[in-house]
């Protein structure tokens, strides 16, 4: 018996050990050599990929490295279920295996491609796999279509287009269908995707953003602003009281802080002489947009019902970061002192808060919708009246009418 268990496992060992094998192929690098004697790594982006080897090589060996680098994991995992006859996770396993070898073949010093085909490959696969078996509808299907090509008609670019909807199509997934081994492998595998999206933006996009545009992004109240989710938090589980008392409690210290500055000139030049980044340049003769964001907060958690409130709180918090950022890297038809790619990424992340969130708050999509709808409108149009509490008040107040309109 110890035997045939020592025998099980080295078969385990066996696919999975043929799986990196299989992901070590490297066409891209192979293709290299052969066709103009280099070494694919070295040259254009240095990555060992189809998009690198169609810049310098062409499209013949490009498509050739894409097939054959989607293939692999695919592969691993058909030996060790129709040859191997193993079990899910061991399978599962093999195909992981696949993107490791891709990622550090052993004759190349582990300097290999990122895994992406590899991953994408194995995402695909199962996705067709879960509506094959019914286990996911065509709505999930929809949202996630449009979700991305709303952040690829902002962006133009496959990676931001990867970097959010990658975590919402794990979300997707989990809410339709739970928790098991393929979801777990699908997690995995979109786990290593995020992490390569994450490396690139970094290194080719962050980094190579520059002057007024990268201090906005980097600013360090633009950072902050998603740990304002604590007062939508604290309104869920405590209740109305304690996040009025303290939210107000914050509103009016800020307020208090904007009004002496704005009394004596003399304390107001000195902090935008000496306290740098404290406060922005369009802010020294008005009320700082953290102030304005707080009384917002405020207003909303003490006129507007509890789910409407918590999602006007969402829209504040990252309809404005996302459409902020967004707005900054990517923003071509300008109109007033906006971008309609800004626009489209509040709308779109807001609406995105809608649905992740109208399970537990009791919100239809129609309200949710028009809530996202109005608080992008807002945003963009309301010039000359600060957003925060423009968008705050009229989407709360809307999404307020349509639900007692519609229920």
């Amino acid at each position: 018996m110890p035997l045939a268990i020592v025998g099980i496992f080295m078969i385990n060992i066996l696919s999975i050990l043929l799986g990196y094998l299989l992901g070590s192929i490297s066409p891209a690098f192979i293709l290299g050599k052969v066709l103009k004697g280099i070494d694919i790594r070295k040259v254009g982006t240095k990555n060992a990929g189809a998009t690198n080897v169609k810049h310098i090589l062409g499209m013949g060996p490009a498509v050739i490295t894409a097939i054959f680098d989607m293939s692999k994991g695919l592969l691993a995992m058909l030996i060790a279920w129709q040859i191997f006859h193993l079990s899910l996770p061991w399978i599962y396993a093999s195909g992981f295996a696949a993107i490791l070898g891709h990622t550090f073949p052993f004759y190349l010093k582990f300097r290999g491609g990122e895994g992406s085909a590899t991953a994408v490959a194995m995402v695909l696969y199962l996705f067709v796999l879960f509506i094959w078996k019914g286990q996911l509808g065509l709505t999930p299907f929809l949202i996630i279509a449009l979700f991305a090509l709303s952040l690829l008609f902002i962006s133009r670019q496959g990676e931001i287009v990867g970097l959010f909807t990658i975590p919402f199509f794990g979300y997707l997934i989990y809410k339709e269908i739970g928790s098991n081994t393929q979801t777990l492998f699908l997690d995995c595998l979109l786990g290593w995707h995020f992490v390569v999206i994450i490396i690139h933006i970094i290194k080719d996009r962050l980094f190579q953003t520059t002057g007024e545009n990268k201090e906005k992004i980097l600013h360090w109240r633009t950072l902050a602003r998603p740990a304002a989710i604590v007062f939508p938090l604290l309104y869920f589980y405590l209740g109305k009281t304690i996040p009025l008392y303290l939210v107000g409690s914050v509103a009016l210290v800020f307020l208090l802080f904007d009004g002496i500055r704005l009394w004596y000139s003399g304390i107001n030049l000195f902090l935008f002489a000496n306290v740098k980044k404290l406060l922005k340049e369009k802010e020294k003769a008005h009320f700082s947009s953290m102030t304005m964001f707080t009384v917002s907060a405020f207003l909303s958690i003490l006129i507007f019902d509890k789910s409407i409130a918590i999602l006007v709180l969402f829209f504040l918090i990252f309809g404005d970061l996302f459409a902020k950022i967004l707005g900054i890297l990517y923003g071509r038809r300008r109109f007033f002192d906006k971008t309609l790619e800004g626009t489209l990424a509040f709308f779109t992340f807001s609406l995105v808060a809608g649905y992740i969130l109208s399970p537990i708050l009791g919100l239809s999509f129609l309200i949710y919708f028009v809530g996202a709808l109005t608080a992008s409108i807002t945003e963009a149009l309301l010039w000359g009246i600060d957003d925060n509490l423009s968008t705050a008040v009229i989407s709360g107040g809307f999404m307020t009418g349509a639900r007692i309109l519609f229920g």
